[in-house]
C-alpha cells in the first residue's frame, strides 16, 4: 500500500469517537461524545475536540455549523479519501423535528459554487450548505 492511499493513522480514541459517531442516529455534539464514552474512562473536552478535528482532517467526519455538532462522513466512496481530507464538499438535510442529518453532495452543486466565487473574486477556505427542514418520515408523521 502506498503513502498516499495508507489508511489514516487513529489512536484509540480517535477510533472510538469515529464508531460512535457512524453508529449515532443523529449528529452528536462534543459533550455528546463524551456522555456517551463515560464508562470508558475520565475524557476532558479539549481531547475529545482534538479528536473530532482529527477525523474532520482525515475526512471521516464532518462539523454542522448550526448544530455545533458532529458526523461521520457518509459517502463511502472515492469522494472520502481517508488520509487526505475531503475531496468534496458535503451539504446536510437536517430534520427539525427528529435531527437526522442526510449527507448529500453533487459535483454540479460544487461547480456552481465555485463559479460563483470565480466570478466574484473569491477565494472559499470552507463551505457548509446545511437545509432545515422535515425529513420524508416526520413530514409523513404531521
Amino acid at each position: 500500500m502506498s503513502a498516499q492511499s495508507a489508511p489514516p493513522r487513529l489512536n484509540d480514541m480517535q477510533m472510538r469517537i469515529r464508531d460512535l459517531l457512524a453508529g449515532a442516529e443523529k449528529p452528536l455534539s462534543a459533550y455528546d461524545v463524551i456522555d456517551a464514552l463515560r464508562g470508558q474512562g475520565r475524557l476532558a473536552p479539549p481531547t475529545v475536540y482534538r479528536a473530532l478535528q482529527k477525523l474532520i482532517d482525515e475526512g471521516l467526519a464532518h462539523r454542522l455549523e448550526t448544530r455545533n455538532a458532529y458526523v461521520a462522513c457518509q459517502h463511502g466512496d472515492a469522494t472520502c479519501e481517508p488520509g487526505h481530507g475531503h475531496a468534496h464538499r458535503a451539504g446536510f438535510m437536517i430534520c427539525r423535528v427528529c435531527g437526522r442529518a442526510q449527507e448529500f453532495g453533487d459535483a454540479e452543486v460544487e461547480a456552481l459554487l465555485a463559479q460563483t466565487a470565480a466570478r466574484s473574486g473569491f477565494v472559499a477556505e470552507r463551505v457548509a450548505i446545511e437545509i432545515q427542514g422535515f425529513c420524508q418520515l416526520c413530514r409523513e408523521a404531521r
